[in-house]
């Protein structure tokens, strides 16, 4: 179908989707005297009826309020409610609910995933209702239990942060994970293999064999596979049955040996050989699951149906992030690939992306932007969604992050504040309001905004989009007076946000500056640290008592290594730079987003591990700048610091060429410096004595190295 058409019907499309999952009627109250807990008379349903009733006589003051009356039929006073299981493997849909009388809840559903969350579902929404029974620590309901018949809009649900990791969390929220769901997940297949006895389970490449990708015509890669299955997984036959991912690995390597070449592989595609070696296993184990991704190598479909038991996992990562789906390019290729995909199998799976990955810590709202790109993936027929977030490491909100976004991928057309609000009240019973005023003052700003977010965004990007720092620094000053008056885990998970919103706030200081909340104070030409700062970093220093509190960014994100930056800061106290507030002229093109050279004389220096902190970025072919000269007549020494980064291609220059009045000077005798290393990332610092005096101008022109090499430079000192 159609771009254009697709969009045409869009809005139709979501205005059906409720009437489409079936309908429900008006909501009642469950409250009752006594509940009388029945089943089906078969062995699955009271099963789960016991389930059911086990649990609510963990959680109640009062165990004669619970009777569990399997095999016969309760008589029914009118303060008694009758509340009846039923497991039914065969359901048209993923659960029913049938209440018809004033006293009579039926329950229907068709596996133990959906059994375990609306029977908690059902236990919440007793407690909220009836104090006789505790439910605090279980998430806020958002289903009533008014009769519905009513199917997931996704099959596969997975919000990524670490709550949902914690083993015990997922069931109740009714959401995948990988470590309980998968048998091998990502690019981890290199683990489950051996090269011992035979190296032709790698790539052939130009008549060679190469470590770097495997070759899926290997009868010995396949056979290790197979046998990880089996000794790890069994067949699936007794119901125990698990995901496999089998990706190649991550680069653009092809396997070009003459059994992958026969199956239509190329040097830059290899979906032929990977959708062989997925098909063999699927059909070898047609109890399992076996997907991969189009990615690299495998981004094109193969040119047969995909068996029943496997299909692909589509990365959103070129959609833009954070706005609703529009008439862009981006969204057109997609929609093709997604299109394309569809031919040859209808377990289509996303991998999404709800963070940014580049700075965990500052508060990012998803869940609005969230609600209408499901919407959209709804309308494509997308089975499954992984969402890439923090995963193992803290976030701010991550908590109400997860419990949301299970819900949305559960049902697309909830209303989102009203259980923002219940999750605030249930767990922050002191400090809620002023939670859930914040936290959805980001989301409604945000979304007013309709600008996409960059996912590996630094602070200043975050303060063009999602960010709002007024509303934040009021938030983070209400937070001690937040604490002092909360108690318990609620008094530590304040302390816990606190302490992580510290980096934000450092964050804030940095970027500005001399500015409001900057961290410097201007003095002529020098600026110093405020003593303030100190604090907050000390106070960063607390992030040490928590383990996911280590990182705030997906890759060489150490908090630790952060801190020290700060240290040396103020260990330097102040700094001095006679460039200060002369205006840097641009003479070649930019690079998005560092039009404005302030970055190259602000005399804040630039952060060792992080390219974003500080560091003004160049990706074109050569750098040109000039300033005037007219007011630094007393500097002697011109200073430059480049970022050497290999993994991000930052180095220093090829060449460089420096201009007083016009005049080439001779920098022959420039002295090159190597700064303390930390985490393989070096500052480089070259020095040059020069004299200016009854100067008027200095040019600088600076080439990268060949090779796509890009320029990193925070400083251009006159000293």
């Amino acid at each position: 179908m159609l771009f254009s058409k697709r969009l045409l019907f869009f809005s139709i499309a979501v205005s059906m989707l409720v009437s489409m999952n079936g309908c429900s009627s008006k909501p009642v109250s469950l409250k009752a005297d006594k509940y009388i807990i029945t089943a089906e008379e078969d062995g699955p349903s009271e099963k789960w009826a016991t389930y059911l009733y086990s649990h609510l006589q963990k959680r109640t003051s009062d165990p004669s309020s619970v009777v569990l009356s399997l095999g016969e039929v309760p008589k029914l006073a009118r303060d008694v409610r009758n509340i009846h299981i039923e497991f039914a493997p065969d359901l048209k849909f993923d659960y029913v609910i049938k209440n018809k009388s004033s006293n009579k809840l039926h329950i229907c559903f068709k596996n133990k995933q959906t059994a375990i969350w609306i029977l908690y579902q059902l236990i919440e929404n007793i407690g909220l209702v009836d104090d006789r029974f505790d439910t605090k620590d279980l998430p806020p309901a958002f289903i009533d239990f008014s009769s519905k018949e009513y199917t997931f809009d996704f099959k596969y649900r997975e919000p990524h942060y670490a709550l949902n990791l914690e083993p015990d969390v997922a069931p109740l929220l009714g959401t995948n994970n990988v470590e309980m769901d998968w048998g091998l997940w990502g690019h981890h297949l290199s683990n489950i293999v051996s090269d011992d006895e035979d190296e032709t389970i790698y790539a052939m490449v130009k008549g060679e064999r190469n470590r770097a990708q495997f070759c899926f015509s290997s009868k010995s890669l396949f056979n290790q596979a197979r046998e990880y299955i089996i000794d790890n997984f069994g067949n699936g036959n007794d119901g125990y049955q698990v995901m496999m991912m089998i990706l190649p690995e991550d680069n653009m390597i092809s396997c070009t040996c003459p059994e992958c070449i026969d199956k239509g592989n190329t040097p830059s595609h290899a979906t032929p050989a990977v959708q062989d070696f997925i098909r063999r296993l699927a059909e070898m184990f047609p109890n399992h699951y076996f997907y991969t991704s189009a990615y690299l190598t495998t981004l094109n479909p193969p040119a047969y149906q995909l068996p029943e038991n496997s299909g692909v996992f589509l990365s959103t990562i070129n959609i833009p992030r954070g706005v609703k789906p529009t008439n862009q390019a981006e969204f057109k290729e997609f929609l093709n690939l997604v299109d394309e995909w569809q031919t040859k199998t209808p377990n289509i799976y996303l991998w999404d992306y709800v963070s940014n990955f580049d700075d965990y810590l500052t508060p990012i709202p998803s869940l609005l932007s969230l609600q209408s790109q499901l919407k959209y993936f709804k309308m494509l027929r997308v089975q499954g969604l992984f969402l890439n977030a923090s995963g193992y490491d803290y976030s701010p909100f991550d908590d109400l992050k997860t419990v949301v976004s299970a819900a949305l991928m559960m049902d697309i057309s909830i209303d989102i504040e009203p259980l923002v609000k219940a999750f605030f009240r249930k767990n922050y019973p002191t400090s809620h309001e002023a939670l859930h005023s914040y936290y959805m003052g980001l989301e409604r700003g945000y979304a007013q905004k309709k600008k996409p977010y960059n996912m590996y965004g630094s602070m200043r990007d975050n303060m063009d989009t999602y960010f709002d720092t007024e509303s934040f620094i009021s938030f983070y000053s209400l937070l001690p007076s937040l604490i002092s008056a909360s108690t318990g885990e609620e008094g530590a998970k304040l302390q816990k946000l606190y302490t992580a919103l510290t980096y934000t706030r450092l964050q804030v200081a940095y970027t500005q500056g001399t500015g409001k909340w900057g961290y410097a104070q201007r003095d002529e030409k020098s600026i110093s640290i405020l003593p303030e700062i100190s604090e907050l970093v000390q106070r960063l220093e607390g992030h040490k008592e928590y383990k996911d509190l280590q990182n705030y960014k997906e890759s060489e994100g150490s908090l630790a290594e952060y801190i020290n930056e700060w240290r040396d800061m103020l260990q330097r106290g102040k700094w001095q730079n006679l460039l200060l507030d002369t205006p840097i002229e641009l003479l070649s093109p930019s690079t998005e987003g560092f039009e404005n050279t302030s970055l190259l004389n602000d005399a804040t220096l630039g952060f060792r591990q992080d390219y974003h902190q500080g560091w003004y970025l160049s990706h074109t072919n050569e750098l040109h700048l000039r300033f005037s000269a007219r007011e630094l007549e007393e500097g002697q020494v011109l200073k430059i610091r480049f970022l050497h980064m290999p993994k991000h291609r930052f180095d220093e220059p090829e060449k460089m060429n420096l201009f007083i009045d016009g005049k080439a000077v001779d920098i022959s005798k420039m002295q090159k410096e190597y700064g303390t290393e930390l985490n393989s990332n070096r500052i480089i610092t070259y020095t040059l004595s020069v004299e200016l005096k009854g100067s008027q101008s200095v040019e600088l022109i600076l080439t990268p190295k060949k090779g796509n090499s890009r320029l990193a430079l925070d400083e251009i000192q006159i000293q």
